[in-house]
Protein backbone atom coordinates (compact mmCIF):
# COMPACT_ATOMS: atom_id res chain seq x y z
CA UNK A 1 0.00 0.00 0.00
CA UNK A 2 1.43 3.33 -0.86
CA UNK A 3 2.37 5.75 1.93
CA UNK A 4 -0.42 9.18 2.32
CA UNK A 5 0.89 11.80 0.27
CA UNK A 6 2.04 14.70 2.95
CA UNK A 7 0.20 18.09 2.99
CA UNK A 8 1.28 20.44 0.50
CA UNK A 9 3.49 23.18 1.66
CA UNK A 10 5.52 25.96 0.18
CA UNK A 11 8.19 23.61 -1.21
CA UNK A 12 5.89 21.57 -3.39
CA UNK A 13 4.38 24.41 -4.74
CA UNK A 14 7.44 25.61 -5.86
CA UNK A 15 7.78 21.93 -7.45
CA UNK A 16 5.00 22.09 -9.21
CA UNK A 17 5.64 26.06 -10.67
CA UNK A 18 8.87 24.18 -12.30
CA UNK A 19 7.47 20.96 -13.06
CA UNK A 20 4.49 22.98 -15.15
CA UNK A 21 6.63 25.69 -16.61
CA UNK A 22 8.70 22.41 -17.79
CA UNK A 23 5.98 21.15 -19.51
CA UNK A 24 4.78 24.06 -21.06
CA UNK A 25 8.60 25.06 -22.10
CA UNK A 26 8.48 21.54 -24.06
CA UNK A 27 11.55 20.38 -21.95
CA UNK A 28 14.25 21.16 -19.53
CA UNK A 29 16.75 23.35 -22.11
CA UNK A 30 14.01 25.52 -22.79
CA UNK A 31 12.33 25.44 -18.93
CA UNK A 32 16.18 26.79 -17.80
CA UNK A 33 16.10 29.68 -19.62
CA UNK A 34 12.45 30.91 -18.34
CA UNK A 35 13.26 29.96 -14.73
CA UNK A 36 16.55 31.32 -15.28
CA UNK A 37 17.89 28.38 -13.50
CA UNK A 38 21.05 25.95 -14.34
CA UNK A 39 19.95 22.71 -16.20
CA UNK A 40 21.08 20.24 -12.99
CA UNK A 41 19.45 22.66 -10.81
CA UNK A 42 15.79 22.06 -12.96
CA UNK A 43 16.41 18.03 -13.38
CA UNK A 44 17.14 18.29 -9.67
CA UNK A 45 13.85 19.97 -8.82
CA UNK A 46 11.85 17.77 -11.11
CA UNK A 47 13.46 14.48 -8.96
CA UNK A 48 12.39 16.10 -5.97
CA UNK A 49 8.80 16.15 -7.34
CA UNK A 50 8.84 12.81 -8.30
CA UNK A 51 10.15 11.57 -5.34
CA UNK A 52 7.68 13.46 -2.98
CA UNK A 53 5.30 11.91 -5.21
CA UNK A 54 6.32 8.45 -5.40
CA UNK A 55 6.25 7.85 -9.45
CA UNK A 56 7.82 9.32 -12.72
CA UNK A 57 5.99 12.56 -14.32
CA UNK A 58 8.46 12.68 -17.31
CA UNK A 59 10.51 10.94 -19.56
CA UNK A 60 13.69 12.53 -20.44
CA UNK A 61 16.88 11.64 -22.48
CA UNK A 62 17.64 11.04 -25.69
CA UNK A 63 14.93 10.83 -27.31
CA UNK A 64 13.34 14.01 -26.20
CA UNK A 65 10.59 14.99 -23.36
CA UNK A 66 7.56 13.56 -22.88
CA UNK A 67 4.84 12.91 -19.77
CA UNK A 68 3.99 9.88 -18.24
CA UNK A 69 -0.23 8.91 -18.18
CA UNK A 70 0.61 10.19 -14.47
CA UNK A 71 2.34 12.72 -15.15
CA UNK A 72 -0.36 14.20 -17.62
CA UNK A 73 -2.80 14.10 -14.79
CA UNK A 74 -0.20 15.91 -12.06
CA UNK A 75 0.06 18.72 -14.79
CA UNK A 76 -4.02 19.08 -15.21
CA UNK A 77 -4.26 19.10 -11.56
CA UNK A 78 -1.15 21.31 -10.87
CA UNK A 79 -2.46 24.16 -13.29
CA UNK A 80 -5.72 23.96 -11.21
CA UNK A 81 -3.66 24.33 -8.15
CA UNK A 82 -1.49 26.93 -9.04
CA UNK A 83 -4.49 28.99 -10.58
CA UNK A 84 -6.64 29.19 -7.68
CA UNK A 85 -3.10 30.20 -5.57
CA UNK A 86 -3.00 32.94 -8.12
CA UNK A 87 -6.55 33.91 -7.68
CA UNK A 88 -6.30 33.94 -3.74
CA UNK A 89 -3.38 36.06 -4.04
CA UNK A 90 -5.43 38.14 -6.56
CA UNK A 91 -8.27 38.32 -4.04
CA UNK A 92 -5.62 39.56 -1.44
CA UNK A 93 -4.01 41.70 -2.84
CA UNK A 94 -7.39 43.61 -4.01
CA UNK A 95 -8.27 44.13 -0.47
CA UNK A 96 -4.50 45.98 -0.02
CA UNK A 97 -5.80 48.02 -3.31
CA UNK A 98 -1.65 47.33 -4.63
CA UNK A 99 -0.93 47.21 -7.48
CA UNK A 100 1.59 43.63 -7.67
CA UNK A 101 1.98 40.01 -8.96
CA UNK A 102 2.85 38.55 -12.02
CA UNK A 103 0.33 39.21 -15.19
CA UNK A 104 1.03 37.29 -17.91
CA UNK A 105 0.33 38.48 -21.62
CA UNK A 106 0.54 36.29 -24.46
CA UNK A 107 1.29 38.37 -27.86
CA UNK A 108 1.18 37.76 -32.20
CA UNK A 109 4.85 36.91 -33.33
CA UNK A 110 6.28 39.54 -35.14
CA UNK A 111 3.78 42.06 -33.93
CA UNK A 112 6.82 44.67 -33.18
CA UNK A 113 7.49 45.28 -36.65
CA UNK A 114 4.18 47.12 -37.06
CA UNK A 115 4.43 50.76 -36.35
CA UNK A 116 1.23 50.91 -34.68
CA UNK A 117 1.99 48.55 -31.60
CA UNK A 118 2.70 50.57 -28.92
CA UNK A 119 3.09 47.80 -26.42
CA UNK A 120 6.87 48.77 -25.31
CA UNK A 121 5.05 52.47 -24.08
CA UNK A 122 2.25 50.45 -22.33
CA UNK A 123 4.78 48.07 -20.61
CA UNK A 124 6.72 51.50 -19.82
CA UNK A 125 3.96 52.58 -17.99
CA UNK A 126 2.71 50.16 -16.34
CA UNK A 127 5.82 49.42 -14.57
CA UNK A 128 6.16 53.41 -13.61
CA UNK A 129 2.94 52.94 -11.99
CA UNK A 130 4.04 49.94 -9.90
CA UNK A 131 7.38 48.77 -9.00
CA UNK A 132 6.12 45.40 -7.47
CA UNK A 133 4.66 44.19 -11.06
CA UNK A 134 6.26 41.64 -12.69
CA UNK A 135 5.02 41.14 -16.68
CA UNK A 136 5.45 37.88 -18.61
CA UNK A 137 4.82 38.04 -22.45
CA UNK A 138 4.76 34.99 -23.93
CA UNK A 139 5.38 35.30 -27.59
CA UNK A 140 3.80 32.69 -30.19
CA UNK A 141 1.82 32.50 -33.62
CA UNK A 142 -2.26 33.25 -32.97
CA UNK A 143 -3.19 29.72 -32.86
CA UNK A 144 -0.71 28.71 -29.90
CA UNK A 145 -1.35 32.45 -28.48
CA UNK A 146 -5.49 31.60 -28.27
CA UNK A 147 -4.82 28.37 -26.95
CA UNK A 148 -3.06 29.34 -24.26
CA UNK A 149 -5.23 32.20 -23.78
CA UNK A 150 -8.30 29.94 -23.46
CA UNK A 151 -6.25 27.02 -20.92
CA UNK A 152 -6.12 30.36 -18.13
CA UNK A 153 -2.24 30.66 -18.90
CA UNK A 154 -2.82 34.02 -19.91
CA UNK A 155 -4.33 36.87 -18.28
CA UNK A 156 -4.93 38.75 -21.90
CA UNK A 157 -3.26 38.45 -24.87
CA UNK A 158 -2.72 40.87 -28.42
CA UNK A 159 -4.27 38.66 -31.03
CA UNK A 160 -6.02 39.03 -34.65
CA UNK A 161 -9.61 40.08 -34.25
CA UNK A 162 -10.63 37.67 -37.05
CA UNK A 163 -10.41 34.76 -33.81
CA UNK A 164 -13.87 33.59 -32.39
CA UNK A 165 -13.50 32.70 -28.84
CA UNK A 166 -15.81 32.03 -26.58
CA UNK A 167 -16.42 34.40 -23.33
CA UNK A 168 -13.25 36.21 -24.61
CA UNK A 169 -13.84 39.73 -25.21
CA UNK A 170 -12.07 41.59 -28.13
CA UNK A 171 -10.80 45.36 -27.90
CA UNK A 172 -9.21 46.59 -31.38
CA UNK A 173 -5.96 48.15 -30.56
CA UNK A 174 -4.71 48.94 -33.82
CA UNK A 175 -5.08 47.19 -37.80
CA UNK A 176 -2.14 45.31 -39.65
CA UNK A 177 -1.93 45.54 -43.29
CA UNK A 178 -0.98 42.39 -45.57
CA UNK A 179 0.18 41.95 -49.19
CA UNK A 180 0.99 39.58 -51.18
CA UNK A 181 4.46 39.14 -51.94
CA UNK A 182 7.45 37.38 -54.32
CA UNK A 183 11.57 36.83 -53.30
CA UNK A 184 13.87 38.36 -55.90
CA UNK A 185 14.47 34.65 -56.91
CA UNK A 186 10.93 34.19 -58.44
CA UNK A 187 10.23 34.48 -61.65
CA UNK A 188 7.85 37.37 -61.09
CA UNK A 189 9.95 39.46 -59.31
CA UNK A 190 11.05 41.06 -62.86
CA UNK A 191 7.85 40.39 -64.41
CA UNK A 192 6.13 44.13 -65.01
CA UNK A 193 3.67 45.23 -63.17
CA UNK A 194 1.22 45.27 -66.27
CA UNK A 195 2.26 41.99 -67.24
CA UNK A 196 0.61 40.60 -63.53
CA UNK A 197 -2.51 39.23 -63.51
CA UNK A 198 -4.64 37.54 -61.80
CA UNK A 199 -4.68 34.12 -63.84
CA UNK A 200 -0.85 34.44 -63.84
CA UNK A 201 -0.85 34.87 -59.75
CA UNK A 202 -3.59 31.94 -59.53
CA UNK A 203 -1.05 29.72 -61.34
CA UNK A 204 1.79 30.36 -59.15
CA UNK A 205 2.66 27.97 -55.98
CA UNK A 206 2.30 29.59 -52.55
CA UNK A 207 2.51 29.13 -49.03
CA UNK A 208 0.19 29.46 -46.32
CA UNK A 209 -0.35 29.43 -42.84
CA UNK A 210 -0.28 26.74 -40.67
CA UNK A 211 -3.49 28.04 -38.91
CA UNK A 212 -6.76 28.80 -39.88
CA UNK A 213 -6.72 32.60 -41.06
CA UNK A 214 -10.36 33.60 -42.39
CA UNK A 215 -9.29 36.34 -43.72
CA UNK A 216 -6.39 35.41 -45.87
CA UNK A 217 -7.94 34.46 -49.22
CA UNK A 218 -5.95 31.63 -50.79
CA UNK A 219 -8.86 30.01 -51.99
CA UNK A 220 -10.60 32.82 -54.32
CA UNK A 221 -6.83 33.84 -55.26
CA UNK A 222 -5.03 30.37 -56.02
CA UNK A 223 -5.81 27.23 -58.25
CA UNK A 224 -4.69 24.73 -56.30
CA UNK A 225 -3.73 24.05 -52.86
CA UNK A 226 -0.11 25.33 -50.78
CA UNK A 227 3.78 23.90 -51.19
CA UNK A 228 4.79 24.64 -48.59
CA UNK A 229 2.88 26.01 -44.71
CA UNK A 230 4.38 27.78 -41.78
CA UNK A 231 2.76 28.88 -38.25
CA UNK A 232 5.51 31.56 -37.63
CA UNK A 233 5.82 34.75 -39.96
CA UNK A 234 9.50 34.40 -40.09
CA UNK A 235 8.81 31.35 -41.91
CA UNK A 236 6.39 32.63 -44.19
CA UNK A 237 9.05 34.96 -44.91
CA UNK A 238 11.81 32.59 -45.68
CA UNK A 239 9.58 30.56 -48.21
CA UNK A 240 8.95 33.78 -49.93
CA UNK A 241 12.97 34.40 -50.14
CA UNK A 242 13.46 31.17 -51.30
CA UNK A 243 12.13 32.39 -54.77
CA UNK A 244 9.87 29.28 -54.75
CA UNK A 245 6.16 30.46 -53.87
CA UNK A 246 4.31 33.78 -53.08
CA UNK A 247 3.12 34.73 -49.89
CA UNK A 248 0.92 36.75 -47.82
CA UNK A 249 3.33 38.99 -45.24
CA UNK A 250 2.52 41.82 -43.06
CA UNK A 251 3.13 45.16 -44.71
CA UNK A 252 5.51 46.57 -42.26
CA UNK A 253 7.09 43.26 -41.35
CA UNK A 254 7.98 42.64 -45.13
CA UNK A 255 9.25 46.39 -45.68
CA UNK A 256 12.93 45.45 -44.39
CA UNK A 257 13.16 42.97 -47.63
CA UNK A 258 11.54 45.41 -49.88
CA UNK A 259 13.79 48.07 -49.31
CA UNK A 260 16.98 45.97 -49.57
CA UNK A 261 15.12 45.01 -53.23
CA UNK A 262 14.75 40.89 -51.92
CA UNK A 263 11.00 41.23 -52.16
CA UNK A 264 8.49 42.89 -53.76
CA UNK A 265 4.62 43.28 -53.65
CA UNK A 266 2.75 41.75 -56.36
CA UNK A 267 -1.14 43.59 -57.69
CA UNK A 268 -0.47 45.89 -54.80
CA UNK A 269 -4.11 47.17 -54.60
CA UNK A 270 -5.79 43.84 -55.93
CA UNK A 271 -4.55 41.63 -53.34
CA UNK A 272 -4.17 43.42 -50.08
CA UNK A 273 -6.09 42.92 -46.58
CA UNK A 274 -6.49 44.21 -43.41
CA UNK A 275 -6.40 42.12 -40.04
CA UNK A 276 -7.83 44.44 -36.71
CA UNK A 277 -5.13 43.54 -34.04
CA UNK A 278 -7.05 43.21 -30.80
CA UNK A 279 -6.35 43.18 -26.73
CA UNK A 280 -8.16 39.90 -25.54
CA UNK A 281 -9.30 38.39 -22.57
CA UNK A 282 -11.63 35.85 -20.93
CA UNK A 283 -14.56 37.56 -18.89
CA UNK A 284 -15.43 34.79 -17.22
CA UNK A 285 -12.27 34.89 -15.26
CA UNK A 286 -11.54 36.79 -12.04
CA UNK A 287 -9.26 39.15 -12.69
CA UNK A 288 -6.92 41.06 -9.56
CA UNK A 289 -6.12 44.73 -10.11
CA UNK A 290 -2.64 44.44 -11.65
CA UNK A 291 -4.27 42.90 -14.02
CA UNK A 292 -6.69 44.89 -14.93
CA UNK A 293 -4.50 48.12 -14.99
CA UNK A 294 -1.96 46.27 -17.02
CA UNK A 295 -5.46 45.79 -19.59
CA UNK A 296 -6.54 49.12 -19.14
CA UNK A 297 -2.77 50.76 -19.96
CA UNK A 298 -2.52 49.05 -23.04
CA UNK A 299 -5.88 50.27 -24.44
CA UNK A 300 -5.09 53.52 -23.39
CA UNK A 301 -1.11 53.59 -24.71
CA UNK A 302 -2.98 52.25 -28.58
CA UNK A 303 -5.38 55.37 -28.14
CA UNK A 304 -2.85 57.70 -27.31
CA UNK A 305 -0.91 60.29 -29.63
CA UNK A 306 1.95 60.18 -28.11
Amino acid sequence: MASPLPRLSDIDIKLLRIFCSIVECGGFTQAQIELNLARSTVSTHMSNLETRLGFRLCRRGRGGFSLTSRGRVVYEASRGLLASVEGYHARITQLREQIVGEITVGVLDNIITNHLCRLPHAVERSYDTSQDLRIILRVAPPDQVQELLIRGQLQMAIIPGSLTLKHVSQTPLFSETQRLYCGRRHPLFETSDDAITPELIASQDFVRRGYVSTLTPYSAIFQRPAIAVSHQMEGLAHFVLSGKCLGFLPEDFARYWVERGEMRVLMEEQHRFEVPICIARDETAEHSLAARHVYDLIIEAHQSDD
